[in-house]
């Protein structure tokens, strides 16, 4: 990259000193020899750039790449991480013989993966990744799916991107404002819930934020618009609710 642009900066003088030249050099073939010049060097600092550009686009795009993988890694290692907790859990029930504990446990797990499943099938792939690493890496907010059935957001007949945009926003809300105390962050419940002419986000924090601060931003930045209105919003000295309408276009 250095020496790239050290050429290009020889070039583009060269290309001065011809323009230059050209003003003062009387015979005409020294001025045709100055023009070739300048031309060819300007080329040639004309496809040094092309070329700069190029690589830096494309050390970019390897640079995104290898953070996607990392996100994957991060995601896969959560899964192993709570599925090796279930594991040891239901062996330690089962060598405490307490058999009683199993199927409520067991119960749990099976709503823990329909819930899985149905995020994977929201139909959004940038959300449903959004939302996977929120869960993985936020450290001011655990975040809490309420997906009791499948619903593909995509075939909603609301305006394209909006969902997305809302759901980010408003999550991005709490993280900023939410307060870590002791070690211990709040909670964020996000509901979605599909009626007959609408979408509802219903958005549940518990524990300790900025309420004030928060307050101000959701009226703020999630003021009424026509795409959508603040259905709800309640403020507790440790619980906050959000809910967001999003009718659907007819």
């Amino acid at each position: 990259m250095k020496r790239v642009s050290g050429a290009q900066v020889y070039l583009l003088a060269l290309v001065l000193i011809g323009l230059t030249g050209l003003m003062f050099v009387e015979p005409w073939l020294a001025r045709a020899a100055l023009l070739l010049l300048t031309v060819f060097c300007g080329y040639l600092a004309f496809k040094l750039e092309i070329s700069r550009i190029q690589e830096k686009w494309c050390e970019k795009l390897r640079h995104q790449e290898q953070q996607s993988h990392i996100n994957l890694l991060r995601v896969i290692n959560r899964l192993r991480h709570d599925w090796m907790n279930d594991t040891q859990i239901l062996f330690g029930y089962i060598q405490m013989k307490k058999f009683d504990n199993l199927p409520p446990y067991m119960e749990k797990i099976k709503m823990n993966m329909q819930q899985e499943s149905n995020l994977s099938k929201l139909g959004i792939p940038s959300l449903i990744a959004f939302l996977l690493m929120v869960r993985v890496q936020s450290k001011s907010l655990q975040l809490d799916l309420a997906l009791d059935q499948e619903v593909n957001l995509a075939q909603l007949p609301i305006k394209e991107g909006l969902i997305e945009k809302l759901i980010i926003q408003t999550v991005g809300l709490f993280e900023e404002f939410a307060a870590v105390e002791d070690g211990e962050c709040g909670t964020l419940s996000l509901e979605l819930d599909v009626q007959e002419d609408y979408l509802l986000l219903d958005f549940v924090y518990q524990g300790a934020y900025n309420r004030i601060q928060l307050e101000q931003a959701v009226g703020e930045r999630l003021a009424k618009a026509d795409s959508y209105s603040l259905e709800n919003n309640d403020w507790q000295e440790e619980e906050a609710v959000i809910a967001l309408r999003l009718p659907f276009r007819t």
